[in-house]
């Protein structure tokens, strides 16, 4: 979680290619989501998705994270979602609590990926819905950033569960179904945008590249902008949204209830 804290002002610019507003929509849609809506943003960094939800949909909106640096950030952004420092195994919340948990390029950093999508099943209300942005195996290995940065790619593919380990996560965890919808929305950057987010290391997967191969990638990039003057980078964003979805009256998971002073 040092490594979060220590980019949190930066974090952002990270994201500046990212749609909020088209991926709320898409929260709205598959989870059914208005205005008497109780939403948990589990990993909510910043809160840039927190907030967006929560302006697309009038949602009660709960944002989490681990990382205290992250969550100062997103404090900034609004006082009207209830922000607080917990990790997804252990959800300091009551059972049936959520209509819907949303999750944004989290899932490849959890530890204990089962033990999270038990206690999703926990805190979401019967036919809850828990909606992931991530990027599918197949996904990955089409990314252009890794055509200037091939070392990390190997470890992405390690990271990043599959379509199988969504699925025997939640089906473990007492979920009726697990769908996998995937998007491809044309994107372009330019490469000096390219070059900040690799050594400032804004994206989590530029942590564990090697010195070597981040300035070779750099070099790539800065010889692409030379030959290519004022030439964008065709940088689709290339994500899959798992949704899973509880039975309408499935039974809560045996669990003592659990105090958050806002519900």
């Amino acid at each position: 979680m040092k490594e979060f804290t220590k980019i949190a002002v930066d974090y952002d610019e990270g994201r500046r290619g990212e749609d909020v507003g088209f991926w709320a929509g898409e929260a709205e849609r598959f989870g059914g989501l208005g205005c008497g809506s109780r939403v948990l943003d589990l990993g909510c960094g910043t809160g840039l998705y927190t907030v967006g939800i929560a302006v697309r949909t009038s949602a009660s909106m709960c944002g989490l994270d681990p990382a205290v640096g992250m969550l100062a950030q997103a404090r900034l952004k609004s006082s009207g979602v209830h922000w607080f420092n917990a990790v997804g195994e252990n959800l300091p919340l009551r059972p049936g609590v959520f209509d819907c948990v949303f999750s944004s390029q989290v899932w490849h950093h959890i530890a204990d990926k089962q033990g999270t999508a038990r206690e999703c099943g926990r805190v979401l209300k019967g036919g809850g819905v828990v909606i992931i942005r991530t990027i599918s195996h197949e996904q990955l290995r089409e990314k252009v950033v890794f055509t200037y940065f091939p070392e990390i790619l190997k470890n992405q593919l390690k990271v990043y569960p599959s379509h199988e380990d969504f699925a025997r996560f939640f089906g473990n965890a007492g979920f009726s179904s697990t769908d996998h919808h995937a998007y491809g929305l044309e994107r372009h950057q330019a490469p000096s945008e390219f070059i900040e987010v690799a050594q400032k290391k804004l994206w989590s997967m530029f942590r564990p590249i090697s010195q070597e191969g981040l300035e070779r990638g750099v070099e790539k990039l800065r010889r692409f902008e030379r030959e290519n003057p004022g030439e964008m980078i065709r940088n689709d964003e290339t994500i899959t949204l798992v949704v899973a979805k509880m039975a309408p009256g499935k039974r809560l998971f045996e669990f003592l209830p659990r105090n958050l002073q806002a519900l």
